[in-house]
């Protein structure tokens, strides 16, 4: 399409949208300006090529697209929606005409007609006057993604352009191997297909050259597809060959000169007509969806990479099966975008300039599609040119190595960097070039290889710097090169996890001050607390320089198809020996409703800090803590860390039986029986053994069981026909006598971790656990159950285990030992402990004497765990405060956690009226405390609107304390742009990306925080005094207004 005419974006609707204050990297509107931005090439072809007046961009993602026009004009504007749908980046266009707005959305399909189009892509049509409000919400509705949530027919993730060229390029590639072709041999004709295509949407290739090649026959590609012959066809390709490179266009299906050449038949043709035609949502039933249509002049080379990635991975059962034991999944965009910003921000500018990158386990090309894009962005900023001559391009493109172990996935680097090189060109000079003949360089086998990392020699292919996303496979996978190499390099490799490998043979690969940004599995490298490793861990950390770690596993669901083992992004380096302990950055987004589109990821402050080696190496689970503990959570979790633990008093029985005769007099833990495998008892080499227990006592299901107290009238043997055969035994003294059962699995719908005292015979599956205890140590026995039933170790195994809440919500037995679990005289508050004791004692007493109702969490029992609760809190002697922590915690965080695909959360909706008053209620009670009697604090909102809300918090005499109000009598913007006035600073732009923005003038202090509820929690409203206070306290000193006690 033509650039469409727009005006600019006048002052007057900047006010309107609220967009007075936003600039660079928020709002661009002119292309000059575009500078080194994580998709600037994007943005000039909106605004250049688009004419599109402005794009506001969220976290540097393109969200909204404004074009200003004198008159509505609509085909313009479905034309302009189609571009923009190919680009799959914005989701919003905002068309102004006059004082109408007209918003669209991006996201759906545009199908073809007026009333369609209307229909399906029209999300509101605003008047400027009477919708003043309503139009600002546009802007602070994308930073908080709640306008996608608002109106989910209008924002559907399915219908983006990555999802309808992945469903085609399936479709394309089943009919092609119905029609006789292999599945390489199709996958070839398709990317060749695909780079014709571009080729010709671009207009690098036109009319002409299809009619030179086809002797006036056809003038596009589309109609040399639609001929009868496919003569056509092997013309272009030797035309193709001789203009580009002899790599790419050997021959239709195939890129080996020496290999064979499946023949192009009509219904090849046919397949690829409907693929090239591009306005069809294919399907395999023939079925046809018409629609605006894809353009490859618009859809971003590294979109394409990723899509074909995923395609790759999902192509056939067996690939799929194959790269499920290699570990590899694709890499969605969105997250290999949040993941080379974040490694490309600590590159020194001579590595920007001139050090070569090396991607390990390339795919598709993904990473270094993007990092060429980077490269090509710095050159420009530091040239201070527009245009890269192509001499300097192919330099920049010489920097970039990779390799992989799947030669399909190879080719599409090769073909994703030739397109994005080409991107950097205009189609003229293009043409000028081609006359050189073969104009594209040599990558395959040479720059990139389809190759084993683990034999690939270090010096042959060394970078300053190495990125990706390596294979993550554990010890079920078959031998490996990775496994050879790590023994032969006496390096750890926990579980046999390739990503291991990657890490230390990268480390090899490095030169100089170079830097390795990778993907790895979360629990093996950072939370996992086994003993091999934290080995691994603390030689990682001595033997590299960890720069920064992004900790993805609070969207753990949200973004590998097919996987949902937590990722963590570790940026690293190459440590001088002897060199003292560091700083690094630690950052650990949440998931939140701007995922539903998939495109960007939110890194705000408050999931921002630093952790010091001294921190990992004193503490494994320093890691897991940060995830979402607050300062005043860790108080409360290193008061109860520092009590005696349950450790103190039991044993494990895997390692005590071997130790001691007999456990009559100890406390052991351990598992129940593991059942045979029936499939493979009669395979050579499976060990079984008999269990007398197992084959004369009762059997309790882990459905079955129930906390507090269990009913074994009705329990029956364990699966008689095998007599007692099991696999392993387990801790057979914990069948019968005192003791307290633990499930492993947690149970995160009744915020319990589920325990269970009993005395009577029964048997149970490795799945539970079991404390045994001597006959003297009833009444503890009882105390623990109860303890363990409460919502207060709940919350401390969220924070103090390896798994729960950051990857499968379970406690293992190791964990469940370093729980703490103090007597009554460990603490100063000794008789109010022992009779909150004596109450929970009782409680269980009273549970096991009607264990015959089937007391169950699901069946009435709230009554008496809530009892448990308050008789825990008496026991441990928490406060009020402690107590509104744990309770919240419980309450609305942690069930918000690690939230699947598509769904929404409590913590995400908007704050109400009751949740913003007792916010404000606990900040003045919480902040009492630091101030003198005489001294009060006064919270007032000052406006809002349906994204952020502004505070304003004075401290006045206690006697003219007022209680909280709401005034909102102006809009959000004129408050912001009256405290701006007031300061002569500039204020943050997108407030979601700030939620603890605070700001001193005079007396005054203003909270700035997005309305969604997480941020209006009374624990928030504890942590946000806590925080302030001392600030507060220098504001008075300042000001001489009072004095703190």
């Amino acid at each position: 399409m033509s650039s469409m005419p727009s005006c600019p974006l006048s002052t007057e609707w900047k006010e309107r949208l609220d967009l007075s204050n936003r600039e660079i990297p928020e709002l661009f509107e002119d292309p000059e300006t575009v500078g080194r931005t994580p998709h600037a090439n994007a943005i000039r072809i909106a605004l250049a090529d688009l004419g599109a007046s402005a794009v506001f961009c969220v976290q540097g993602v393109p969200t909204i697209v404004i074009v200003v026009l004198e008159e509505f004009e609509r085909e313009r504007v479905i034309d302009l929606h189609g571009a923009l749908w190919n680009q799959g980046l914005a989701t919003l266009l905002l068309v102004i005409s006059g004082d109408t707005i007209r918003a669209y959305s991006i996201a759906r399909i545009p199908y073809s007609g007026d009333h369609e189009f209307d229909s399906r892509c029209l999300v509101r049509e605003l008047d400027a006057i009477a919708d003043g409000l309503a139009i600002k919400d546009f802007i602070y509705g994308a930073e908080s993604g709640r306008l996608w949530e608002h109106y989910p027919d209008h924002f559907k993730a399915g219908e983006r352009i990555d999802q309808v060229l992945l469903n085609n390029l399936s479709v394309s590639q089943t009919a092609l191997c119905d029609d006789g072709l292999s599945m390489d041999a199709a996958q070839a004709l398709i990317i060749q297909a695909m780079f014709v295509a571009y080729l010709e949407d671009r207009e690098i290739v036109g009319v002409e050259y299809f009619k030179g090649v086809s002797g006036g026959a056809s003038e596009t590609f589309l109609n040399i597809l639609e001929s009868k012959s496919t003569t056509g066809l092997y013309r272009l390709f030797d035309s193709l060959r001789k203009d580009f490179n002899g790599d790419l266009f050997v021959a239709p299906c195939s890129f080996d000169a020496v290999g064979p050449r499946p023949r192009v038949v009509r219904t090849h043709l046919q397949t690829l007509a409907r693929f090239r035609g591009g306005r069809e949502v294919m399907s395999e039933t023939g079925g046809q969806l018409r629609f605006w249509g894809y353009d490859f002049k618009y859809i971003p080379i590294e979109l394409i990479s990723a899509v074909y990635d995923r395609f790759l991975g999902e192509s056939e059962d067996e690939l799929k099966k194959q790269r499920r034991v290699r570990g590899a999944y694709y890499t969605p965009i969105f997250l290999a975008d949040t993941a080379i910003s974040a490694l490309w921000d600590t590159l020194p500018a001579n590595t920007k300039s001139k050090g070569r990158f090396l991607d390990p386990a390339c795919g598709s090309g993904v990473f270094l599609v993007r990092s060429f894009q980077l490269l090509c962005e710095h050159w420009r900023e530091t040239k201070g040119s527009r245009t890269i001559r192509w001499e300097s391009l192919l330099t920049i493109l010489s920097r970039l190595r990779g390799c992989d172990i799947n030669a399909g996935a190879v080719r599409i680097a090769v073909f994703s960097l030739y397109i994005a090189l080409l991107q950097e060109v205009k189609p003229p000079d293009i043409r000028l070039l081609i006359k050189r003949g073969n104009l594209l360089p040599e990558l395959w086998g040479h720059t990139l290889r389809a190759q084993d990392f683990f034999q690939v020699n270090e010096e042959d292919m060394h970078a300053e710097v190495i990125l990706g996303n390596p294979p993550w496979s554990s010890r079920h996978g078959a031998n490996r090169n990775s496994v050879d190499w790590c023994e032969e390099h006496q390096v750890p490799m926990p579980g046999r996890e390739d990503a291991w490998g990657f890490v230390w043979k990268s480390l090899r690969h490095l030169r100089g001050h170079g830097k390795v940004g990778f993907l790895l599995p979360a629990m093996g490298f950072l939370h996992n607390h086994a003993k091999n490793s934290i080995e691994a861990r603390t030689r990682l950390f001595a033997d590299s320089r960890i720069f920064r770690i992004i900790n993805f596993a609070d969207l753990r669901f949200q973004l590998f198809g097919g996987a949902v083992r937590p990722a963590a992004l570790v940026v690293f380096g190459r440590r001088e020996p002897e060199a003292p302990g560091y700083r690094f950055d630690y950052w650990v987004p949440k998931a939140d409703l701007n995922l539903k589109m998939q495109r960007v990821i939110t890194l705000s402050s408050v999931d921002r800090s630093s952790i010091t080696t001294f921190d990992v190496n004193e503490d494994p689970f320093v890691f897991k803590r940060r995830l979402w503990m607050s300062g005043p959570e860790a108080k409360l979790f290193n008061y109860l860390d520092a009590l005696p633990k349950l450790s103190a008093l039991v044993s494990e029985y895997r390692i005590a039986y071997r130790k001691i005769g007999a456990f009559e007099n100890c406390w052991v833990v351990g598992n129940g029986f593991q059942p045979v495998n029936e499939d493979r008892l009669k395979g050579n080499g499976y060990q079984s053994r008999h269990s007398e227990t197992v084959s004369n006592t009762p059997y309790l299901p882990i459905d079955a069981f129930r906390v507090l107290a269990q009913d074994t009238r009705q329990l029956r043997i364990f699966n008689e026909k095998q007599d007692g055969l099991v696999r392993r035994k387990g801790f057979e003294r914990g069948f019968s006598g005192p003791r307290v059962l633990v499930p492993r699995g947690i149970s995160t719908a009744s915020h319990r971790l589920r325990a269970s005292y009993l005395e009577d015979p029964l048997t149970f599956e490795h799945i539970i656990l079991a404390i045994s205890v001597p006959d003297r140590d009833l009444q503890r026995a009882k105390l623990l159950a109860a303890l363990l039933n409460s919502k207060l170790l709940y919350w401390f195994a969220f924070h103090g285990t390896a798994s729960f809440g950051s990857d499968r919500p379970e406690i293992q037995q190791a964990e469940l030992l370093r729980l703490p679990f103090p007597t009554s005289r460990d603490f100063q508050h000794e008789d109010q402990s022992t009779d909150a004791a004596g109450a929970l004692i009782s409680l269980i007493d009273t549970a096991m004497t009607s264990a015959h109702d089937h007391f169950s969490l699901e069946t009435g029992g709230d009554g008496i765990l809530n009892e448990i609760d308050l008789h825990c809190y008496r026991y441990f002697g928490l406060g009020d405060e402690e107590i509104t922590l744990v309770e919240d915690s419980v309450a609305n965080v942690i069930p918000g956690v690690q939230p699947h695909a598509g769904r929404s959360v409590d913590l995400w909706r908007p704050a109400g009226p009751e949740d913003r008053e007792l916010y404000a209620n606990t900040l003045i009670r919480s902040m009492a405390q630091w101030f003198s009697a005489e001294t009060a604090v006064h919270v007032e909102l000052e406006a809002r609107n349906n994204d952020i809300a502004l505070l304003h918090l004075r401290l006045m005499e206690r006697q003219d304390q007022e209680a909280y109000k709401e005034r909102n009598d102006e809009s959000v913007g004129a408050v912001l742009a009256r405290l701006r006035a007031r300061i002569e600073l500039p204020l943050p732009g997108n407030f979601q990306l700030f939620p603890n923005f605070r700001l001193f003038i005079g007396k005054s202090l203003y909270l700035v925080k997005p309305l969604q509820r997480r941020f209006w929690l009374r624990s928030t409203a504890i942590a946000d005094a806590d925080a302030i206070a001392m600030e507060l306290q220098d504001a008075i000193r300042l000001e001489s207004i009072g004095g703190p006690t």
